[in-house]
């Protein structure tokens, strides 16, 4: 199974509509076109990863992977 932080960056590409390798862990992903439609988009799956609703404003506060890769799972282990 993949870990995490993949499963994370193939869902940012399918919604940005660009390559897994194009998605970086570090950089803030409004620099590659992540924009607000795009974040809505990636709520759900993001939540079903975790196991538990991810907010809007969780994703917005820091845009990049390895932040989401924490998030989601800290929201894990709460389940």
């Amino acid at each position: 199974m993949a870990t995490i932080k993949k499963q994370i960056r193939r869902h940012v590409a399918t919604v940005l509509g660009i390559e897994f390798e194009d998605v970086p862990e570090e950089i803030n992903l409004i620099e590659i076109g992540l924009h607000s439609l795009a974040l809505l988009r990636l709520i759900e799956p993001l939540s079903k990863l975790a196991g538990a609703r991810i907010d809007y404003a969780d994703l917005a506060r820091r845009p990049t992977v390895r932040d989401w890769d924490v998030l989601v799972a800290g929201r894990s282990k709460t389940v």
